[in-house]
């Protein structure tokens, strides 16, 4: 069975758009379209060179308008904050009292107990009500909460 020009572009442009599926970003869909186009010129019995322009063209204007589109309605940021970031702000209790000149101590937020950096000097005691600002690494960095 002879294989034509086509049938390589075909064969590329199936491959690239099959693994868009694994590298999101939309790159790989852009050169998939030049890959179908160069492979319209080759089934139209152009020479390389013009599937070459046909492949380079395609894609660049791919590149241009379509990636922007959609990368514009696939990557919308939704609000949502999860995991560790969805722990600032949120209100806890401590857990271990924190030794003043560490600043460090254990505490409750979200139904898991945590190392903890206090953002102050003043003392926090079992059982005192505080507030998440950030996470670094494992530790929260916590400010007080006065009653």
């Amino acid at each position: 069975m002879d294989f034509f020009q086509w049938h390589w572009w075909a064969g590329a442009a199936i491959i690239l758009f099959i693994a868009e599926i694994f590298v999101p970003g939309f790159f790989l869909t852009c050169l998939g379209i030049g890959c179908a186009g160069a492979s319209v010129a080759a089934g139209l019995g152009l020479d390389p060179t013009w599937q070459l322009v046909a492949f380079s063209v395609l894609s660049l204007v791919a590149f241009f308008t379509l990636r922007p589109l959609l990368m514009k309605r696939m990557w919308k940021d939704t609000g949502v904050r999860t995991n560790v970031d969805a722990l600032a702000g949120q209100r806890g209790r401590v857990t271990q009292t924190f030794d003043p000149g560490l600043r460090l101590g254990r505490v409750a937020v979200a139904g898991d107990d945590w190392r903890a950096e206090t953002t102050t000097d003043q003392i926090l005691r079992e059982g005192d009500i505080i507030e998440v600002v950030s996470v670094e690494s494992n530790t929260l960095i916590v400010r007080p909460i006065q009653p």
